[in-house]
């Protein structure tokens, strides 16, 4: 399969991850205009409990994957391993909902949120396999079908039925749609059937190599989730509804963040493969600029017509949180910045130093979180977000740096060694 253009591939995902972007936060748009902020909060404390159980299991496969360019590993392999923990992560999140005392409607809204989520994961191996060929343009069409998909479902239940329950459980069941009907299909026609490539030491070495990066992703969303609980506690699920709806609008934006990460880590991995580092370096910074430009024109943006973006997408009710709304796209702004230190990490299959990194994130937000939130409320946790990704994109910075540096003396040695 003949690769596309870098040009052409951002693009594809631009448009795609853009598309899929704002449907998903059309979710959070109709969950407010035609349920409730409480119905906001039930179906984003979904998402907060189960993220952290399905992202360690997740092993983020997808992104090793993408960058084995030299195919250590069967995309068999890939998900006869994604299988397994899949199947472990839905166990586990039915031990965390009875422990953590989930009950009713609540409890299956959870569950059924999870389950849509692992179905998403394995839909996100398949697009690493498409990364991997570089054809964006695949991944960027499922992405299209995807959001739009989920966005009408749940419309049309939560018009119709007015139960955030069976709103979710369409959700789930377009996601699954999407990957037996698309996704197989296209994912059969690209790999070659290998039996040989099923044994116990090749899955061991995988999982291995990919635990890092899910204990690593677990981390991520706790230090993301983190502040949610502590508010969920303090002042209810409604609140909840009120911090993740205005959050959702910079998630939308690192969306497209992510869009462009994922293009570029490919030709990442190759350069810093080939020790191209003076092209590593290049690419990696030129992107790094443009994600800050792009969270400053977001920044203007919100102080210029917050106010009416929050009473046209949400409600009048969500104004009062515009101070808060500022506040989390500065956080955005620096998140969207450093983001790309994090893909180049991984592009340098520098996984070990990951978890680590990740520990320090978590433990300063859980800190912070129960210091400065009790105190000043959803503007409290707006100021901890933005405490907690500047250490975040700092700590990352400085460790691709240094690899960095490290790798080019290694490679400066072996040349006069070989001469």
């Amino acid at each position: 399969m003949v690769p596309l253009s870098l040009k052409r591939n951002v693009s594809f995902m631009l448009i795609g991850n853009l598309i899929y972007a704002l449907s998903q936060w059309g979710i959070i748009m109709v969950l407010a205009k035609l349920g409730s902020p409480k119905m906001v909060g039930g179906f984003t404390l979904g998402l907060a409990v189960t993220a952290p159980i399905i992202l360690i299991f997740d092993l983020q496969l997808r992104s090793v994957l993408a960058t084995d360019i030299k195919n250590e590993y069967s995309f068999q392999q890939y998900l006869f391993l994604k299988g397994v923990s899949s199947f472990i992560a839905l166990v586990v999140l039915g031990i965390v909902i009875v422990i953590g005392d989930y009950k009713g409607q609540v409890a299956f809204v959870i569950f059924l949120v999870g389950t849509a989520k692992l179905v998403e994961s394995v839909i996100e191996l398949h697009y690493g396999l498409f990364q991997k060929h570089e054809r964006m343009d695949m991944i960027a069409k499922s992405l299209v079908i995807r959001g739009f998909s989920s966005l009408f479902i749940i419309a049309i239940l939560i018009t119709l039925t007015k139960s955030l329950l069976i709103a979710v459980t369409g959700f789930a069941l377009s996601w699954l749609f999407v990957l037996v009907m698309f996704e197989s299909p296209k994912a059969k026609q690209m790999v070659v059937t290998d039996a040989s490539s099923f044994n116990i030491h090749s899955l061991k070495r995988l999982f291995l190599t990919s635990f890092p990066l899910g204990v690593v992703m677990m981390m991520i969303s706790l230090y993301s989730n983190i502040p949610r609980y502590v508010i969920e506690r303090i002042s209810g699920t409604e609140a909840v509804g009120y911090f993740s709806a205005l959050f959702y609008i910079v998630t939308a934006g690192n969306l497209v963040i992510n869009a462009i990460g994922q293009t570029i880590s490919p030709r990442l991995a190759s350069y810093f493969s080939n020790k191209e580092y003076t092209k590593f370096s290049k690419l990696l910074m030129k992107f790094v600029l443009l994600g800050f430009i792009y969270g400053l024109c977001g920044i203007i943006l919100t102080l210029i017509i917050g106010k009416q973006v929050l009473s046209i997408v949400y409600t009048q009710d969500y104004i009062k949180f515009h101070k808060v709304f500022v506040l989390l796209m500065i956080a955005g702004t620096l998140m969207y910045a450093g983001s790309f230190f994090g893909f180049a990490l991984t592009a340098m299959r520098k996984f070990s130093i990951q978890p680590i990194l990740s520990s320090i994130w978590v433990i300063s937000t859980i800190i912070l979180s129960i210091i400065i939130i009790p105190h000043f409320g959803l503007t409290g946790a707006a100021i901890v977000s933005i405490i907690t990704t500047a250490i975040q994109q700092l700590t990352l910075a400085i460790t691709v740096m240094v690899y960095l540096v490290q790798a080019k003396k290694h490679h400066r040695l072996s040349i006069q060694n070989s001469n």
